[in-house]
């Protein structure tokens, strides 16, 4: 399979994982161009990952016509600016979550990739893990039904107004920041259930005076599937996922959304699902996406539009009803 020529957009921390991974572990991809607002980061950016192209402005690397896939790394409320200019000049864009801040935006952008002919994806890496394609198979091959599944992300960070995470003007917030991994990981199991779980319970804390984002956050879901997701920016949570059955748990060990190690245990009876990772993790969801736009594919069966749209909707109607709408505009 060809190696497809990717540019990245936002060039800040987790634009340096995603470049790791293209340029030493990924066997589909390369890194020809990268872009910021300032020419010189631009400048560095590419020196360190040995990328032949360097630009200073978003819409002179969407001009490039060496350019097939972008990978769009800003703060979550430019997604939509960069999504919109990147798609508009045919190209492949892979967006980090949050894909957007709100479900109107993600129709109207997939929309737009539907109609340049191009593929849009939401870049969940978790789901692309080995490890977890190997869970699936597992409860495909046993026949095995969840009734219940927990999950938390949550780190302590020391308060800071010039992180985006305390910036309500950048959207910032547990649910957004790191919610949307374990709302992820909730739906897109519910998804291969054939389960559609109801409206969930939602409780959410603003514990800093200094800022107007939620710090923590709670969904507690009931019906078939029943789920408790909870996220932070304030405190640490379990690194662990539990997922339940009739007569089975499955353990996701820490840390889970980097899936690894999965402990199955089924009634006394133990089975490890084992799968080392050599780099970061950014390399299956850059392969994955690689390997789609190579056969000329718009559409995944691991990154699911479905489960982005669920996701993008809870998220945006919880933020609502819990009186932070603003971080979804």
């Amino acid at each position: 399979m060809r190696k497809v020529k990717w540019g990245i957009a936002g060039l800040g921390n987790i634009a340096q994982r995603f470049a790791t991974a293209l340029t030493q572990y990924s066997q589909h991809g390369e890194l020809v161009a990268v872009s910021a607002r300032d020419l010189e980061r631009a400048q560095r950016f590419g020196e360190q990952f040995n990328a032949e192209k360097h630009y200073g402005s978003y819409r002179e690397m969407a001009q490039d016509p060496e350019v097939e896939a972008v990978y769009i790394a800003t703060v979550h409320p430019y997604h939509k600016a960069l999504a919109q200019l990147f798609l508009s000049h045919n190209k492949h864009v892979l967006v980090e979550k949050p894909a957007f801040t709100n479900l109107y935006d993600w129709q109207e952008m997939k929309a737009l990739a539907q109609q340049q002919g191009v593929l849009l994806l939401e870049a969940m890496k978790t789901v692309t893990f080995p490890a977890y394609l190997q869970l699936k198979s597992y409860l495909r091959e046993h026949d095995l039904s969840i009734t219940s599944i927990e999950a938390s992300f949550g780190n302590h960070n020391y308060y800071d107004p010039d992180v985006f995470i305390f910036n309500d003007k950048l959207s910032g917030g547990s649910t957004l920041d790191v919610g949307v991994y374990s709302l992820w990981l909730y739906y897109d199991l519910c998804h291969f259930m054939g389960h559609v779980p109801p409206k969930p319970k939602v409780k959410m804390l603003a514990s800093l005076k200094q800022c107007y984002v939620d710090t923590d956050a709670c969904f507690t879901f009931d019906g078939e599937i029943k789920g408790k997701i909870s996220s932070s920016i304030s405190n640490d949570l379990n690194r662990c996922a539990v997922l339940k059955g009739a007569d089975f748990t499955i353990t996701i060990r820490e840390k889970w959304w980097n899936p690894q190690v999965i402990e199955i245990d089924r009634q006394g009876k133990k089975a490890i699902l084992e799968s080392p990772v050599s780099g970061n993790g950014f390399e299956f969801e850059i392969d994955h996406f690689s390997s789609l736009v190579s056969q000329n594919k718009l559409d995944s069966d691991i990154l699911l539009h479905q489960v982005t749209e669920r996701v993008l909707a809870t998220m945006e109607e919880a933020l609502a009803e819990s009186g932070f709408g603003h971080l979804t505009q």
